[in-house]
């Protein structure tokens, strides 16, 4: 789970987030940030095979931090840093680093419910994010910051998650996890129609890595997966859990509420079709 969270905080790292964003957030720029993440294996390799004799304060400490922990501590720094800018710059500030535009703008809106809150509890005064006993957010801020950004004209949420479970054929594998964002899994869904998908399953993963899968020339897959319908086509296919590889059964679906937890939200639909559906062009 770790390991799982400093992940997600390097894919963020080297995603298509503005580095000025990232700067003017945490104060450090988006390499200082990944050579911190990327110096991990490498402090981890030289405690592992330093020969010197460990002293008696060395004895006398704690046990080293293991990859885990080392992980966790980081992607802590940098997420505390990002949700403390977040929640204590001045809104017009966070505007102007560009919040307001595509996704980022979920976190505006996280800290407009955050503020209303405090708001509504009369006994909250003044707010403060650092461990001193300090409050910098007077009460008669929470009002301005409650408010959610206007959205552009012709701006409109995301379109809802469809959640359903579907057989593929594998055409085209990816087996590093990792390099997902480049090269996506290439199949044919039940209708016979190209589609293109990652797969976010853990077990799924950990299976992989221990070579517990019997691969074939031609695979298949039962999933669970995710996707949105942007102009009448399905997009950004996310395998949620894999049911079945090649016939042989992984797991069982995932509940609605873990769906959620997944998605933030989300609807059913049929499961495989076997008709061409009015989705033309999957």
């Amino acid at each position: 789970m770790l390991l799982t969270t400093a992940a997600a905080v390097v894919v963020f790292l080297d995603s298509d987030t503005p580095a000025g964003f990232i700067e003017g957030l945490t104060g450090k720029p988006t390499s200082a940030w990944m050579k911190e993440f990327g110096s991990l294996s490498r402090e981890i390799i030289v405690d592992a095979f330093a020969t010197e004799e460990p002293t008696e304060d060395k004895v006398n400490d704690s046990p080293d931090p293991t990859r885990e922990e080392l992980a966790c501590r980081s992607a802590e720094k940098f997420l505390t840093a990002v949700t403390r800018a977040i929640l204590e710059k001045e809104t017009d500030e966070l505007v102007r680093l560009g919040m307001e535009d595509g996704e980022l703008v979920g976190a505006l809106d996280a800290r407009a419910d955050f503020y209303a809150a405090c708001f509504n509890d009369g006994d909250v005064k003044r707010v403060g994010f650092t461990p001193d006993d300090t409050f910098p957010i007077p009460r008669n801020s929470f009002p301005g910051r409650a408010q959610k950004p206007i959205r552009k004209e012709g701006e409109e949420d995301p379109p809802e998650w469809i959640v359903t479970i579907e057989n593929i054929n594998v055409t085209s594998p990816n087996w590093v996890q990792e390099d997902q964002r480049t090269r996506q899994w290439k199949g044919n869904d039940a209708s016979r129609r190209d589609c293109y998908f990652v797969i976010e399953d853990a077990e799924f993963w950990r299976l992989v890595k221990r070579k517990d899968l019997q691969v074939e020339v031609w695979d298949t897959l039962k999933v669970q997966w995710a996707y949105r319908v942007v102009d009448g086509k399905a997009k950004q296919r996310r395998v949620l859990r894999v049911l079945e590889f090649n016939g042989a059964k992984l797991a069982t679906p995932l509940p609605p509420d873990a769906i959620n937890a997944i998605l933030g939200g989300h609807s059913s639909a049929a499961g495989s079709r076997a008709e061409p559906s009015l989705f033309e062009g999957w």
